[in-house]
């Protein structure tokens, strides 16, 4: 009886040592992410309401290794929604905001960015129902439109990598096509308002 005592009390301070284990520990990241967001938003966004939550919606890898966009939500004091995005940098355990946040109160928005000097155009949205299968994005240069395939998922972010060389000023698409199922054109105010 005594050795089936011992026994169980080993096993109950194993479980315990293994379950406080900093490699077990669940990972604090998004809370670090929304804090700096917070911050950010408390600090340029005169209309942020502090009183109601910062959610991060969506997390992605972009294509430089270590970055990340996270898609997040948040109120202003007249109770309008809007849907942002802001690009962090991960070095060991930490996330550090590496480029500003853009928001928009519609369900579709865009930006330009470098990482590591390589430029890229960006696009996200809320997918409601998956209504979006794909984008066209007009742009001043207009030998640089393209065309984002949209993947299945409530949120969604897109990125192109442009020429080293291009002026990310006359990438900024000043008009977005939506197409929906069998490639049939979305109007503008199904897709985006």
């Amino acid at each position: 009886m005594r050795k089936c005592i011992i026994c169980l009390f080993t096993i109950v301070l194993l479980l315990n040592l293994i379950a406080c284990s900093p490699t077990l520990a669940k990972t604090s990241y998004p809370d670090t992410i929304e804090h700096q967001i917070e911050e950010l938003l408390k600090e340029t966004r005169t209309y942020f309401d502090s009183s109601k939550p910062v959610k991060v919606v969506k997390m992605v890898k972009t294509p430089i290794k270590h970055y990340y966009t996270v898609l997040f939500t948040y109120y202003t004091y007249s109770d309008d929604y809007f849907l942002g995005d802001a690009t962090f940098k991960k070095e060991k355990d930490r996330y550090t905001l590496v480029y500003g946040m853009s928001s928009t109160v519609q369900k579709l928005n865009n930006t330009t960015m470098y990482l590591d000097n390589v430029p890229y155009s960006v696009v996200y949205g809320f997918n409601e129902e998956n209504r979006i299968k794909t984008l066209r994005l007009f742009t001043l240069d207009k030998k640089s439109s393209y065309t984002a395939p949209i993947k299945k998922g409530t949120y969604f972010v897109h990125f192109k990598k442009l020429p080293p060389n291009t002026d990310i000023e006359k990438m900024k698409p000043f008009y977005i096509d939506c197409y929906g199922k069998d490639n049939k054109l979305i109007p503008w105010g199904e897709c985006a308002e």
